[in-house]
Order: structure tokens, then C-alpha cells, then sequence
């Protein structure tokens, strides 16, 4: 009996031991497989929203190409009809598709200053009006000049070569015209601040000296030396509620050297939001007519800027599929 009960013992403690393994091994797979289902849960979640995201992206690209055909389309005769076309004033154009909110526009690059062509008075007023000083926007004309120009000569506040060289830069002025206005980024005395006020207002594609009044934002009109800021929003509300209703724009009741007419170069802005919330957007740079065969010329292809967003852009907009309303711009 007595060798008996220790081999019945010994039985039940490897059972035990057994158990315990065999708990052990559940427990561990179990945390493993909750492990590998959170992973795939991230991994499925993340390829959702990258998937929304593409997808708005495309609507914004397909807006700016129906925005170029629509621009390219000829002018009809008949003046109900033209009306109703598509036009380069700045008016927002939107509807809704598969639950989408999109809204797209169209302004003369002129609406903005023009950072290779503007005066110097104009510019210095784009960095006044970001908080720079007197004498730091001086500055920065000046080495923004001394960037363009093609010699070597350094202006008063302003910065060549050797300037940046003592300064530890390893972008050097280029002596030429910028050709994107991120390039503004590598000029001394531009601050990521700074950069990011002012990009929303430039652009380097009108080669124009002056802006566009016909446009033009109340933001850019406000930057013209000696114009009444009170006044000048006035008339932008007025034009602006002329352009929705469809009617002919207000005579402008002041005039300004910094005025220039639009260019052939156009500034497309298109603006998507899923029935989800998410968004996107695109701004390109386009001249619509005068290239061969009509194929309408890129010269610049980016995401928009937040600012320049339709305020009143909400999911589910109740308008039908394919259609258009005009709302201010």
C-alpha cells in the first residue's frame, strides 16, 4: 500500500505540473493572438484612413482638371449662357459626389504679389504686416533683391554669397528669379514664422509689379500702399456679392500704381471633404490658352494652403451629384 499511494502521488504531481504548463502555454498564446489581432486592427485601421486620404486627394485633382476643361471651353454667344460658365473671379464652384463636398475656384495669379516682380514697397508691406519691423523689412528686401539680381554687388541691409557663407548657409543666392516660393525659406532673415504668414500672399508666376483688384483677396488689397483698408472692404464685399449673384463687378473707386491687370497664368484651388471628414486640397498653377495644340501649361502642382479653405465647407452637402452652386469666393 505504502508504494502504492506514493506512485498514485507522484502521478497526480506530474498532473498537476502538467496543468500548469499547459495554463501557461494557453495564457501565453492567448496574449500573443490578442497581440497580433490589436496589430492587425492598427494595420486595417491605418490602411482605411490612407485609403479616405488617396481618395480625397484624387477628387481635389479631378476638381482642378474639370476646373481647366471648364476654363477651356469656348465662350458661348448667348448671354444666359455665358453666365452660367465657369469663369477666372475667384468664385467657388461646389457640389457634391459619391457624399463628398468639393468646391473648386479659379484666380488670375495676379491676385497675389508677385515675389520676383513686385515693387519694393509692395513687398516690404507683405513683411510689415506679419509683425516684421521697419528695418527687418527693409532688410529683407534688400537680400531678397540681392538674391534676384545677377550680379554680385551687395545692397545696404542687404546679403550675397559671402553672407551666407559667414552665416553657415549652404544654399546660396541663386542670381536669378525664384522659381517657387518655398526658395523664400533660404534668403537671410525669412524665420519659419515669417515664411509661413507670408507664402499664402505670394506667388512667382503672374510676373507682374502689380496685383490684380478684380481678384485679388481683401487680405492682398489691404497690403497696397496707401489704400483705405475701410474702403477697399467695402467694395471687395460688393464685388464679391456681384460675382455670386452673376452681375457686373462695381467700378473700382480708387486707383493705385501697384494696380496691374490679370495674367494668362491662373491659380486653381480645389477643396474635398468625405462624408467621414476627411479632407484634402490642391492648388495649381495653369495657363489654360496660347500653349500648343491648346494643352493647357503646369507650373505648379501642390497641396493648398489651409488658410486659402472654403469656411463653410461641411460633409453631406445636400446639393445633387455633379452639380454646381456658386457661393462667395
Amino acid at each position: 500500500m505504502t508504494a502504492k499511494l506514493k506512485r498514485y502521488r507522484r502521478v497526480q504531481k506530474q498532473k498537476g505540473i502538467a496543468l500548469i504548463m499547459v495554463l501557461g502555454l494557453v495564457i501565453f498564446l492567448t496574449v500573443i493572438a490578442l497581440s497580433f489581432s490589436d496589430s492587425q486592427r492598427v494595420s486595417t485601421q491605418v490602411t482605411s484612413n490612407a485609403l479616405a486620404s488617396a481618395s480625397a486627394q484624387a477628387a481635389a485633382d479631378g476638381a482642378v482638371n474639370r476646373m481647366v476643361f471648364e476654363l477651356s471651353r469656348p465662350r458661348s454667344a448667348d448671354a444666359q449662357s455665358a453666365l452660367a460658365q465657369w469663369k477666372i473671379d475667384g468664385v467657388v464652384h461646389q457640389w457634391a459626389e459619391n457624399g463628398s463636398q468639393i468646391a473648386v475656384s479659379a484666380k488670375s495669379e495676379t491676385a497675389k504679389i508677385d515675389l520676383n516682380f513686385a515693387s519694393e514697397p509692395l513687398l516690404k508691406r507683405v513683411f510689415t504686416s506679419v509683425g516684421a519691423t521697419e528695418e527687418e523689412a527693409d532688410a529683407i528686401v534688400a537680400c531678397i533683391k540681392d538674391w534676384t539680381d545677377a550680379d554680385n554687388l551687395k545692397r545696404p541691409n542687404g546679403a550675397e554669397a559671402d553672407d551666407y557663407r559667414a552665416a553657415g548657409r549652404k544654399v546660396l543666392p541663386a542670381n536669378d528669379f525664384f522659381i517657387a516660393i518655398e526658395e523664400l525659406q533660404n534668403v537671410i532673415g525669412i524665420s519659419p514664422k515669417i515664411y509661413n504668414a507670408v507664402a499664402p500672399l505670394l506667388t512667382v508666376q503672374s510676373r507682374s509689379p502689380g496685383i490684380d483688384p478684380q481678384t485679388a483677396s481683401l487680405t492682398v488689397l489691404s497690403l497696397v500702399p496707401n489704400i483705405d483698408v475701410a474702403q477697399a472692404q467695402t467694395w471687395v464685399a460688393a464685388r464679391d456679392q456681384a460675382l455670386l449673384e452673376g452681375q457686373p463687378v462695381p467700378p473700382l473707386p480708387f486707383s493705385s500704381p501697384y494696380f496691374a491687370s490679370g495674367t494668362n497664368a491662373v491659380r486653381i484651388r480645389a477643396d474635398v471633404v468625405t462624408p467621414s471628414g476627411v479632407r484634402a486640397s490642391r492648388e495649381a498653377s495653369v495657363r489654360v490658352g496660347g500653349a500648343p495644340r491648346g494643352r493647357p501649361q503646369y507650373f505648379l502642382w501642390q497641396p493648398g494652403f489651409a488658410t486659402d479653405a472654403p469656411a463653410n465647407m461641411t460633409p453631406n452637402l445636400p446639393n445633387p451629384a455633379g452639380t454646381a452652386g456658386r457661393v462667395n469666393g
